[in-house]
């Protein structure tokens, strides 16, 4: 490998190297006793390396010994702000819609007003733990949402690391965040299961069957539309979701897919095929014959009160879900089923989450069979 050696002030014997990293060329040095790697944007070739022995390299060293090098790299050094527009654009390609809403969300949010006009090199990573502890303590952010915004920041640093805006990454040389203890999951009982069903007297209580028989996200239940129901096969398919106003694919590849039609299923999706199948659209509409774009209306109209009127202590819509997920588990339902149900990428995904409701005894779907809906 080429090397030129050239004096560099502080000790004499530490010269300026061109290397090679990536089929590029680069350049190591030290100044003031600091290390410094530069790419020079060229391929490794050999007349590019004569090029940056004989033009280049001299006057980088011309421009260090005159101080002009250093004035010029920190103008060139945007903020968190000018990078960031950057770094989302690079993404944006490969990450959904809902995906992007959320992160520019959490952004503006939470990094905007702390580090926007900040230059990138000068934020180091004691900033960034007091940044953490600041989501953490004022903003009352779990654990494990001020990690997923610094995991937004990190991508930012990532992208101007390699694109040599800074050496490195301050974000994960800051101290670590605190364990994020798991939301206790507490499952619905088949009694109570069959009292919410009978409470609720609206369209919503077919909205909680297919919750509670499918394991169904609620996102994916408010984008079910007619097509997706094949009513002959008692197959489900699964082909969006659709939450904070915008209608969108599955939450991840392995959510695509095709779900059993269980028998106590069957009643409540021919009722509301009564309510919404003439219209060939959506399966719950809302009284303007509109889809719903946000489980929350749903949540807050008829989920909390059929739990009040039922006498039921509350817990989140999210839970018909889990009760799903436990209650199969539990009666001794084949992992790999349950995975495939809940749009998991691999049964370790459900094991992880559902693995202390596994029993012994070996009963099959006849769960919900045996209980009368």
């Amino acid at each position: 490998m080429t090397e030129l050696r050239l004096t560099l002030g502080w000790s004499g014997r530490n010269p300026m190297k061109l290397t090679s990293r990536n089929g590029k060329l680069w350049i190591t040095f030290y100044h003031l006793l600091k290390r410094y790697k530069k790419t020079l944007n060229l391929d490794d070739t050999k007349a590019n390396r004569k090029f940056a022995t004989n033009n280049i390299m001299p006057e980088i060293q011309y421009k260090l010994n005159s101080g002009e090098f250093f004035n010029k790299e920190k103008e060139k050094i945007p903020t968190v702000g000018e990078f960031a527009k950057i770094s989302f654009d690079i993404h944006k390609g490969h990450r959904k819609e809902s995906s992007l809403n959320r992160m520019n969300s959490a952004y503006n949010k939470h990094i905007v007003p702390y580090f926007f006009d900040t230059r990138m090199d000068k934020i180091k990573p004691s900033h960034i733990s007091t940044w953490q502890n600041t989501l953490l303590e004022k903003a009352k952010l779990s654990p494990k949402s001020v990690k997923s915004v610094r995991t937004i920041l990190n991508v930012i640093f990532e992208d101007a690391v390699n694109d040599d805006i800074v050496l490195s990454n301050p974000v994960r040389k800051a101290s670590r965040l605190p364990h994020h203890r798991p939301k206790e999951i507490k499952p619905f009982s088949i009694e109570e299961i069959q009292k919410i069903l009978h409470t609720c007297k609206t369209q919503f209580r077919n909205f909680f069957a297919i919750g509670f028989f499918t394991g169904m996200r609620t996102g994916e239940i408010i984008g079910l539309q007619w097509d997706d129901i094949d009513f002959k096969d008692g197959i489900i398919n699964i082909k969006r979701s659709i939450g904070k106003g915008m209608i969108s694919t599955p939450k991840t590849q392995s959510s695509y897919r095709e779900i059993e039609i269980l028998p106590p299923l069957l009643p409540y999706l021919k009722d509301q095929f009564k309510v919404s199948g003439k219209k060939k659209s959506f399966v719950f509409l809302t009284s303007g014959d509109k889809n719903y774009f946000d489980s929350n209306k749903i949540r807050d109209y008829s989920w909390k009160r059929t739990l009040e009127e039922a006498d039921i202590p509350y817990r989140t819509i999210y839970h018909m879900r889990h009760s799903f997920a436990s209650m199969m588990i539990s009666n001794g339902e084949d992992v790999l089923w349950v995975s495939h149900m809940l749009g998991h990428s691999t049964p370790d995904m459900t094991l992880k989450k559902y693995a202390k409701f596994i029993k012994n005894d070996k009963r099959k779907r006849a769960t919900f069979l045996s209980n009368s809906f």
